[in-house]
């Protein structure tokens, strides 16, 4: 509950695009909703959206440009949104980390599988690395996180490893 909230909180944005989204919606051209999607179909090369708004029992219907989803992922069910990683958790490869906020692994980044064992060659970068690493979802942390992660994988590779990760990825 309180993950929604300081996800909203936690950044400023930058002052110019600020300007650009505070006239856009003056104008008209941009509403910010708090919804979620009940459909979409296009229709025509028309984008219709049928919405559940917050606090409101009635869809309400849009037809739109575009759609931008930026509720982020969801980190609870994050292995199970993409059949690669619900893939990588039936193996016992992938686990989510004790905190629920991502994907386990070490001090490394290197994944931890479901009895507890580091896989050398697998490794969590980004925001799915928070539940060991803290906060990762500002892009300054996600790019100090993914320089991190390539010095981990550049070591690996320095000792000699290479195989292992070639072998690991097949």
């Amino acid at each position: 509950m309180a993950r929604a909230y300081w996800d909203v909180h936690r950044f400023r944005i930058a002052p110019q695009v600020e300007t650009v989204l505070d006239q856009a919606v003056e104008n008209g051209r941009l509403e910010i909703l708090a919804a979620s999607i009940a459909s979409v179909a296009i229709d025509g090369g028309e984008i219709k959206a049928e919405l559940r708004q917050r606090g409101r029992d009635a869809l309400r219907s849009i037809v739109v440009d575009a759609i931008v989803v930026t509720t982020g992922p969801a980190h609870g069910e994050i292995l199970k949104s993409q059949s690669f990683l619900s893939g990588l958790e039936r193996a016992g490869a992938l686990t989510l980390c004790q905190t629920g906020l991502g994907i386990a692994c070490d001090l490394h980044a290197r994944a931890v599988d479901e009895n507890g064992r580091v896989d050398p060659t697998l490794f969590i970068a980004g925001p799915l690395a928070r539940g060991t690493f803290g906060e990762l979802m500002g892009l300054p942390q996600v790019t100090e996180h993914a320089v991190f992660v390539a010095r981990q994988i550049e070591t690996l590779l320095s000792r000699g490893e290479a195989n292992r990760l070639q072998a690991g990825a097949g």
